[in-house]
Protein backbone atom coordinates (compact mmCIF):
# COMPACT_ATOMS: atom_id res chain seq x y z
CA UNK A 1 0.00 0.00 0.00
CA UNK A 2 1.30 3.23 -0.89
CA UNK A 3 1.16 6.00 1.67
CA UNK A 4 -1.06 9.14 0.57
CA UNK A 5 0.94 11.67 2.83
CA UNK A 6 2.00 14.78 0.91
CA UNK A 7 4.23 13.93 -1.71
CA UNK A 8 5.25 11.03 -0.35
CA UNK A 9 4.68 7.60 -2.34
CA UNK A 10 6.45 5.28 -0.54
CA UNK A 11 5.26 1.87 0.46
CA UNK A 12 3.97 1.45 3.71
CA UNK A 13 5.41 -1.19 6.19
CA UNK A 14 3.46 -3.93 7.53
CA UNK A 15 0.42 -2.58 9.71
CA UNK A 16 0.23 -3.29 13.28
CA UNK A 17 -2.72 -4.94 13.26
CA UNK A 18 -5.19 -4.37 16.66
CA UNK A 19 -8.55 -5.50 17.30
CA UNK A 20 -8.96 -5.83 13.58
CA UNK A 21 -7.53 -2.27 12.98
CA UNK A 22 -4.80 -1.84 11.14
CA UNK A 23 -2.03 0.66 11.61
CA UNK A 24 -0.25 1.95 8.71
CA UNK A 25 3.17 4.04 9.34
CA UNK A 26 5.08 5.57 7.35
CA UNK A 27 9.14 5.39 7.49
CA UNK A 28 9.62 8.05 4.98
CA UNK A 29 7.39 10.85 6.11
CA UNK A 30 5.48 9.73 9.31
CA UNK A 31 2.19 9.77 7.71
CA UNK A 32 -0.30 7.49 9.68
CA UNK A 33 -3.44 5.90 8.01
CA UNK A 34 -5.78 3.48 10.29
CA UNK A 35 -8.48 0.82 8.15
CA UNK A 36 -10.99 -0.83 10.14
CA UNK A 37 -12.01 -4.24 9.48
CA UNK A 38 -8.78 -4.76 8.40
CA UNK A 39 -8.37 -8.79 6.82
CA UNK A 40 -5.09 -10.27 5.18
CA UNK A 41 -6.26 -12.39 2.74
CA UNK A 42 -3.75 -15.35 1.46
CA UNK A 43 -2.47 -15.42 -2.32
CA UNK A 44 -5.94 -18.23 -2.98
CA UNK A 45 -8.47 -16.02 -1.73
CA UNK A 46 -7.23 -13.04 -3.63
CA UNK A 47 -7.06 -14.95 -6.92
CA UNK A 48 -10.45 -16.48 -6.44
CA UNK A 49 -12.16 -12.88 -5.74
CA UNK A 50 -10.32 -11.56 -8.65
CA UNK A 51 -12.04 -14.09 -11.01
CA UNK A 52 -15.52 -13.84 -9.44
CA UNK A 53 -15.16 -10.02 -9.88
CA UNK A 54 -14.35 -9.95 -13.45
CA UNK A 55 -15.37 -13.48 -14.52
CA UNK A 56 -12.15 -14.53 -16.21
CA UNK A 57 -9.50 -17.20 -14.87
CA UNK A 58 -5.61 -15.23 -13.99
CA UNK A 59 -2.81 -17.25 -15.22
CA UNK A 60 -1.08 -18.89 -12.74
CA UNK A 61 2.63 -17.45 -13.52
CA UNK A 62 0.86 -13.88 -12.78
CA UNK A 63 1.21 -14.60 -9.12
CA UNK A 64 4.75 -14.91 -9.27
CA UNK A 65 5.45 -11.36 -10.92
CA UNK A 66 2.43 -9.35 -9.51
CA UNK A 67 3.84 -6.51 -7.28
CA UNK A 68 7.36 -7.11 -8.92
CA UNK A 69 9.51 -4.60 -10.69
CA UNK A 70 12.08 -4.90 -12.86
CA UNK A 71 14.32 -4.69 -15.68
CA UNK A 72 12.55 -6.30 -18.20
CA UNK A 73 11.71 -5.57 -21.75
CA UNK A 74 9.61 -7.20 -24.90
CA UNK A 75 10.03 -6.85 -28.02
CA UNK A 76 7.30 -5.70 -29.54
CA UNK A 77 5.47 -6.46 -33.21
CA UNK A 78 5.44 -3.94 -36.38
CA UNK A 79 3.29 -1.18 -35.85
CA UNK A 80 0.52 -0.95 -38.43
CA UNK A 81 -1.02 2.54 -37.79
CA UNK A 82 0.02 5.82 -36.59
CA UNK A 83 -1.04 5.85 -33.00
CA UNK A 84 0.78 2.43 -32.49
CA UNK A 85 3.68 3.89 -34.25
CA UNK A 86 4.04 6.46 -32.07
CA UNK A 87 3.78 5.07 -28.65
CA UNK A 88 5.64 1.80 -29.53
CA UNK A 89 7.23 2.79 -32.61
CA UNK A 90 11.03 2.04 -30.57
CA UNK A 91 10.12 -1.42 -30.98
CA UNK A 92 10.19 -2.38 -27.07
CA UNK A 93 8.04 -2.00 -23.91
CA UNK A 94 10.29 -1.56 -20.93
CA UNK A 95 7.64 -2.99 -18.04
CA UNK A 96 7.66 -1.16 -15.33
CA UNK A 97 5.78 -2.88 -11.80
CA UNK A 98 3.33 -5.55 -12.47
CA UNK A 99 0.34 -4.91 -10.91
CA UNK A 100 -0.51 -6.73 -7.60
CA UNK A 101 -3.11 -9.00 -6.57
CA UNK A 102 -3.99 -7.39 -3.40
CA UNK A 103 -7.63 -5.53 -3.47
CA UNK A 104 -5.94 -2.31 -2.26
CA UNK A 105 -7.32 0.75 -2.71
CA UNK A 106 -4.17 2.65 -2.10
CA UNK A 107 -1.82 0.56 -4.45
CA UNK A 108 -1.72 -0.72 -8.16
CA UNK A 109 -3.72 -3.16 -8.22
CA UNK A 110 -5.20 -5.81 -11.22
CA UNK A 111 -8.57 -5.22 -8.81
CA UNK A 112 -8.32 -1.38 -10.86
CA UNK A 113 -8.75 -2.75 -14.42
CA UNK A 114 -12.33 -1.53 -14.83
CA UNK A 115 -12.01 1.44 -13.09
CA UNK A 116 -9.04 2.41 -15.25
CA UNK A 117 -10.11 1.13 -18.45
CA UNK A 118 -13.34 3.33 -18.10
CA UNK A 119 -11.47 6.22 -17.41
CA UNK A 120 -9.11 5.61 -20.23
CA UNK A 121 -11.47 4.40 -22.59
CA UNK A 122 -10.25 1.12 -22.98
CA UNK A 123 -11.63 -2.15 -23.94
CA UNK A 124 -13.82 -3.91 -20.82
CA UNK A 125 -12.32 -7.51 -20.91
CA UNK A 126 -8.45 -6.24 -20.60
CA UNK A 127 -6.95 -6.41 -17.09
CA UNK A 128 -4.21 -3.71 -17.27
CA UNK A 129 -1.53 -5.33 -15.80
CA UNK A 130 1.24 -2.44 -15.84
CA UNK A 131 1.30 0.81 -17.46
CA UNK A 132 0.85 4.59 -16.87
CA UNK A 133 -2.46 5.85 -18.38
CA UNK A 134 -1.36 6.35 -22.12
CA UNK A 135 0.20 3.07 -22.83
CA UNK A 136 -0.37 -0.11 -20.72
CA UNK A 137 0.65 -3.83 -20.71
CA UNK A 138 -2.82 -6.04 -20.58
CA UNK A 139 -4.34 -9.27 -20.58
CA UNK A 140 -6.37 -9.82 -23.27
CA UNK A 141 -9.45 -11.71 -22.43
CA UNK A 142 -11.86 -10.78 -25.53
CA UNK A 143 -11.13 -14.04 -27.20
CA UNK A 144 -11.20 -16.14 -24.15
CA UNK A 145 -12.28 -15.66 -20.48
CA UNK A 146 -9.15 -18.52 -19.52
CA UNK A 147 -6.28 -18.08 -22.07
CA UNK A 148 -5.35 -14.47 -22.27
CA UNK A 149 -3.37 -12.89 -24.80
CA UNK A 150 -0.41 -10.38 -23.77
CA UNK A 151 -1.21 -7.04 -25.39
CA UNK A 152 0.52 -3.57 -25.06
CA UNK A 153 -2.31 -0.99 -25.52
CA UNK A 154 -2.67 2.72 -25.83
CA UNK A 155 -5.25 4.73 -24.95
CA UNK A 156 -5.46 7.69 -27.18
CA UNK A 157 -7.46 5.33 -29.93
CA UNK A 158 -7.19 2.04 -28.39
CA UNK A 159 -4.95 -0.01 -31.00
CA UNK A 160 -2.79 -2.34 -29.50
CA UNK A 161 -0.35 -4.83 -30.20
CA UNK A 162 -0.35 -8.29 -29.71
CA UNK A 163 2.68 -9.05 -27.37
CA UNK A 164 2.44 -13.32 -26.52
CA UNK A 165 -0.22 -15.07 -27.25
CA UNK A 166 -0.66 -16.35 -23.37
CA UNK A 167 1.63 -15.54 -20.21
CA UNK A 168 3.77 -18.28 -20.10
CA UNK A 169 5.13 -17.10 -23.55
CA UNK A 170 5.45 -13.43 -22.86
CA UNK A 171 7.21 -14.13 -19.64
CA UNK A 172 9.85 -16.20 -21.89
CA UNK A 173 9.99 -13.84 -24.21
CA UNK A 174 12.01 -10.91 -21.17
CA UNK A 175 15.18 -9.44 -21.98
CA UNK A 176 17.19 -7.81 -19.81
CA UNK A 177 17.19 -3.87 -20.14
CA UNK A 178 20.74 -3.63 -20.84
CA UNK A 179 20.85 -6.06 -23.47
CA UNK A 180 18.29 -3.60 -25.49
CA UNK A 181 19.18 -0.25 -24.23
CA UNK A 182 22.82 1.56 -23.22
CA UNK A 183 23.33 4.22 -21.03
CA UNK A 184 21.71 6.75 -22.43
CA UNK A 185 18.61 5.01 -23.47
CA UNK A 186 19.86 4.17 -27.09
CA UNK A 187 18.33 1.22 -28.68
CA UNK A 188 21.58 -1.48 -28.23
CA UNK A 189 19.79 -4.41 -29.32
CA UNK A 190 20.39 -6.58 -32.58
CA UNK A 191 19.05 -9.46 -31.71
Amino acid sequence: MKCNGIGCQSDYPEPDIIDGTAYFVCSSCGDFHEVENYRVYSIAERIKMFEDEYGVRLPPEYTQYAGTDGSRVVKLPSCDNYSTQFYFGEGFYTVGKFAGIEPDPYGTSIFDSASLTEEWGLPKKIVLIEGDGHTWLALDYRESNTDPKVIVIESDEGNSLLVADNFKEFVHSFLSYESVYDTNGNVIYNG
